[in-house]
């Protein structure tokens, strides 16, 4: 997979700090779930059980957890997997280290994946199916 599809037409290549997602969403979002690759769908279960209930179901934050969307826009990979392994403690917030968290740690790169997503905005808010895996032609 190179790049993320955003709807059924629309492909764009990603760049190398970029995270490789795929979405498609129906012409009407409100119509039915968004499909996304197997990391993107894994990544979106993981922060629905582990994440969610601070940073709220869509990553938009909440009084106390801030707006994942917004936060994540500047930062790289790197960043955001030490913010995981060694927690964060900023001005508005603290986050617990979750590195060694089983049910965190096995997962960086598909809550890299599904939040990249939400971050550019090529994923919207809601559940998400997963893509069925033949779909998508060259099987990469």
């Amino acid at each position: 997979m190179c790049g993320w599809q955003a709807g059924a037409a629309q492909s764009v290549a990603s760049d190398a700090a970029a995270a490789r997602y795929r979405v498609e969403c129906a012409a009407a979002p409100a119509a039915s779930a968004c499909r996304v690759d197997l990391a993107t769908y894994i990544g979106w279960r993981v922060f629905q059980a582990q994440c969610a209930t601070c940073h709220a179901a869509d990553a938009r934050g909440s009084s106390f957890a801030p707006d994942l969307t917004l936060r994540m826009s500047a930062m790289t990979q790197r960043q955001f997997f030490a913010a995981l392994d060694q927690g964060y403690f900023g001005s508005q917030s603290t986050m617990p280290p979750r590195g060694r968290d089983p049910n965190v740690a096995p997962y960086y790169d598909e809550l890299w994946s599904y939040l990249s997503a939400r971050v550019t905005g090529a994923l919207p808010a809601g559940p998400v199916e997963r893509l069925p895996e033949d779909e998508g032609g060259s099987g990469e």
